[in-house]
């Protein structure tokens, strides 16, 4: 009897771990723009981003509004690496509000 216990409790376990395994992570878009805010100071005034931004195992990819020191507003598409970089990948350019052309938001020191 005691035997068919520890195999129940080990097929409890690893139905437990393999349902965990499935479900995805969730990142905020608040902790996400805070993070892009605070290293983009000279740049941005305001960042929104999506609320609910899925982690996967190749990592994330999610859009915010940004408002720039200059003026002008844009929308714009991040990456999330697995290393926890984030960097920008394009942006959205029927959003153009008169953002200033050439300016990349980066966070690319995860440890920042």
């Amino acid at each position: 009897m005691r035997s068919f216990a520890v195999l129940a409790f080990i097929a409890l376990v690893a139905l437990i771990a393999g349902y965990a395994a499935q479900r995805h992570t969730v990142a905020r878009g608040e902790v996400m723009a805070a993070d892009l805010l605070a290293s983009n100071k000279g740049v941005l005034t305001g960042l929104s981003c999506d609320p609910e931004i899925p982690i996967g195992v190749d990592g994330a990819q999610f859009w915010c509004d940004a408002v720039f020191t200059r003026g002008g507003t844009r929308r714009l598409h991040f990456q999330l690496a697995r290393t926890g970089q984030i960097k920008q990948i394009g942006e959205d350019l029927h959003e153009d509000t008169g953002a200033p052309p050439a300016v990349r938001i980066d966070k690319s020191d995860p440890w920042q």
